[in-house]
């Protein structure tokens, strides 16, 4: 069946913080991504610290001599300055968008930003038809940023250490992500009476990257779901019969259900200004057993006391990341 062809953006953190390895891992990756492109595919290279740039106007064609221009531009890219992602994010997602393509915006960055609830909510309101894939670059990735993203975005996420091999982790990733197996997916559950459904948007499938989805349901035997998605160009529909387990309930499901809810919260959170949100958290959190933003574990050591009868201010040095500058990441 003819597959989707891709218009590949790749967003490129260029702020202080990823100079040095950071920076040059995430140059290789953009660098082995863009000669992977097919002649008929399309793609973009914006790069982002106090501002962005990007490499032109529009997608391009990769054509021989569009590709060896982008690498000329990636090979000339520095780390420096603050991070403002949100301008990159709003030049990568801001393209007018072929309706005949699979837009694939791919961010590297090592995450290094304080603004995350900002972030994702402008990624909620600029999406559109986009996928977002998320590449951390460097020993201290901001992972709950780059899961987010790629979480709202229906994509996927891929980290990249020190001592990975960039060859084989940028090769496993975007041949995974360039040609979906599954897009559009849509569950019809039957006969089954099912509430609280997450992921609430379900991401494409990917090959080696399965679809996991939870909720509560109610409902009889012997009932069948049926999975609804786009496979390139067609419309495929596949019939899955379920065998319910009769046995004894098992009580680590409704917390992995429980985890998926509160992170669901937790993501609306970020562009919806609901007062109840953190109500509805706390409340999972607490029937559950589970940590959250809004509540937590805590432990109280009595076999040692103290001395005096106030508490003392210890300084604590913390370390730099492997591979990260010290003199542009730390702040005076």
């Amino acid at each position: 069946l003819p597959l989707p062809t891709p218009e590949v953006i790749f967003l490129l953190d260029c702020s202080g913080s990823m100079n040095g390895e950071p920076i040059a891992k995430a140059k290789d990756a953009v660098k082995r991504a863009l000669r992977k492109l097919e002649p008929d595919d399309t793609f973009q290279v914006v790069q982002f610290s106090m501002s962005s740039s990007k490499f032109g106007r529009d997608p391009v064609a990769a054509t021989p001599d569009n590709v060896r221009r982008a690498l000329a531009y990636v090979d000339d890219l520095r780390g420096e300055g603050g991070t403002m992602m949100i301008e990159g994010i709003k030049a990568a997602l801001d393209f007018p968008h072929d309706p005949r393509r699979f837009r694939l915006v791919t961010f590297l960055t090592d995450g290094y930003i304080g603004n995350e609830i900002e972030i994702l909510g402008e990624i909620h309101q600029r999406l559109g038809s986009a996928r977002i894939f998320s590449f951390g670059v460097g020993s201290s990735v901001n992972r709950y940023l780059l899961d987010r993203m790629a979480k709202l975005g229906k994509g996927a996420v891929a980290y990249l250490g020190p001592g990975d091999s960039g060859a084989q982790v940028v090769d496993q990733f975007y041949d995974s992500i360039s040609h979906p197996a599954l897009t559009d997916v849509h569950i019809d559950w039957g006969d089954l009476d099912v509430t609280d459904v997450y992921p609430r948007r379900i991401p494409d499938l990917f090959v080696g990257r399965p679809i996991v989805v939870t909720g509560r349901f109610k409902g009889q035997k012997g009932t069948a779901i049926r999975i609804a998605g786009r496979v390139g160009e067609y419309e495929k529909k596949i019939r899955i019969p379920v065998k319910f387990d009769n046995r004894a309930t098992h009580p680590g499901i409704a917390c992995v259900w429980a985890r998926k809810r509160i992170e669901d919260l937790a993501t609306q959170s970020t562009y919806n200004a609901s007062s109840n949100l953190p109500a509805e958290i706390k409340q999972t959190a607490l029937e559950y057993g589970l940590m959250s933003a809004y509540t937590a574990f805590i432990a109280v050591d009595s076999t040692q006391i103290t001395q005096g009868d106030h508490g003392v201010t210890v300084a604590v040095p913390v370390p730099v990341p492997e591979g990260v500058r010290y003199d542009t990441t730390v702040q005076d």
